[in-house]
Parts: C-alpha cells; sequence; structure tokens
C-alpha cells in the first residue's frame, strides 16, 4: 500500500464516539486474538480518551488513527495507539509516534514510554524503529515497557 500523509490535530470531545469505534473495531480484535479479550474494556477507554491529552490522524477526510498520551512525571506515557484497518501498513503509525515524541519534546521530557505486549510483534517493531528500547519497570510479565530517551533543551 502506498504511504499516506496525515494531518494530526487535537482531540475534540466531538470525536470520542468515532474514537471508541475505532477501538472497537481494532484493539478489541487484538485482546481476543492474543487470549485476553479480558484486557479490553470500553469504560477505561472512555476514561482515557477523558483525561489523556488525544490526538488524531486524519487522511482523505477520514479518521484514520489515534493516540492517547499522559504526562508521567519526566515521561510523556503512549496509553493507547490506534490505527483504522483501512489504513494499515500506511505510514500513519509513524507517524503518530513522531507526534508523540514532539509532543514531548516540547514539554521538556526527557522520555517516552510505552507498554507493549510481549506477543505483539508489530508493535515492537514499530517502537524499536522509533528507536525504544526496553526499559526497566511494569507491572506485568507478560507486557514490556520500552522507552526513548529524548534530548532535553536547558532554558
Amino acid at each position: 500500500m502506498d504511504r499516506m500523509k496525515c494531518s494530526v490535530r487535537e482531540g475534540a470531545p466531538s470525536d470520542k464516539g468515532m474514537l471508541v469505534l475505532l477501538a472497537e473495531e481494532t484493539l478489541h480484535p487484538l485482546a481476543e486474538g492474543s487470549g485476553h479479550p479480558e484486557k479490553y474494556h470500553t469504560d477505561e477507554l472512555l476514561g482515557l480518551l477523558d483525561r489523556a491529552d488525544v490526538f488524531v490522524a486524519e487522511g482523505g477526510g477520514e479518521v484514520a488513527g489515534f493516540v492517547a498520551l499522559e504526562t508521567m512525571g519526566d515521561a510523556l506515557a503512549v496509553r493507547c495507539m490506534c490505527v483504522g484497518p483501512a489504513f494499515e501498513a500506511r505510514g500513519v503509525a509513524n507517524q503518530l509516534v513522531d507526534w508523540a515524541e514532539g509532543v514531548a519534546i516540547d514539554r521538556r521530557l526527557s522520555r517516552l514510554t510505552v507498554l507493549v505486549p510481549a506477543g505483539d510483534h508489530p508493535s515492537q517493531r514499530l517502537y524499536r524503529g522509533h528507536d525504544f528500547v526496553p526499559a526497566v519497570g511494569g507491572d506485568e510479565p507478560d507486557i514490556l515497557l520500552l522507552e526513548k530517551r529524548l534530548p532535553v533543551e536547558e532554558g
């Protein structure tokens, strides 16, 4: 498939329904496919969308994906990233990771972190392609904590 250039914007309250539908279409089947359907909860997603900084990628007039970010101390944590099936393998996830990194740098944070299921090799490849490395931490043995150290400007 061809790469797609997306525009990324701050999420709006009116996006919530579309983002939940997108997550239901992509994240819920991933949880079921990994043998852990109990790991996906719509109510937890709704809470995350209310409290996190959400950015929406649009391409061709459609919502292509989104990323939800939370500041945790000196790090910006990627709490959820979702790309619609019609936009997979078109560079949308890479653009969202780049956007998250830019947000972290703008906020003068020293790290960008993400929790990835140990069996989710495509996500691991995505983040490692952006120079994320395994980090110490994480509460679950089947979840990897990956981080990227960022340059912090003094001033």
